[in-house]
């Protein structure tokens, strides 16, 4: 069903796991699956993501997905990362499952969350600046 590529990546997923310090946040539940991913993002002043870890609650998809969207979006700019489409992950892991395939949607609302998450933080830091 999976082939060795993403079965070697589900096996020792390097970018899962909580991360400390993280100004980017957000989780998201697939409506279809019950899968659940929560993305973590650590953004620098020029907002460059330094690092991006995952924690998910799912399928071999969902776990494999997430690593390898980290993967992608470490050391973009958020502008370059939000141009990294579900073609460049499935490009990576060579093929996935056609039934599997919308769970990269579920990861990539995720990505996109947390980036608001990151948005709306740094808006109300500025706020709290200007008082």
């Amino acid at each position: 069903m999976y082939n060795q590529k993403v079965l070697d990546i589900f096996k020792n997923p390097l970018n899962a796991g909580g991360l400390q310090g993280a100004n980017g946040v957000a989780k998201v539940v697939s409506d279809k699956f019950g899968d659940v991913v929560r993305i973590y993002l650590k953004i620098n002043e020029n907002e460059v993501i330094e690092t991006a870890r995952f924690k998910a609650m799912g399928c071999v998809a969902t776990i494999v997905v997430s690593n390898v969207l980290c993967d992608l979006i470490k050391g973009k700019t958020l502008e370059e990362a939000k141009l990294v489409t579900a073609e460049d992950v499935v490009e990576i892991l060579g093929q996935l499952p056609e039934q599997k395939v919308a769970l990269i949607g579920t990861v990539f609302q995720a990505f996109r969350d947390a980036v608001s998450d990151y948005y709306k933080r740094k808006q109300r830091e500025q706020e709290i600046n200007n008082k």
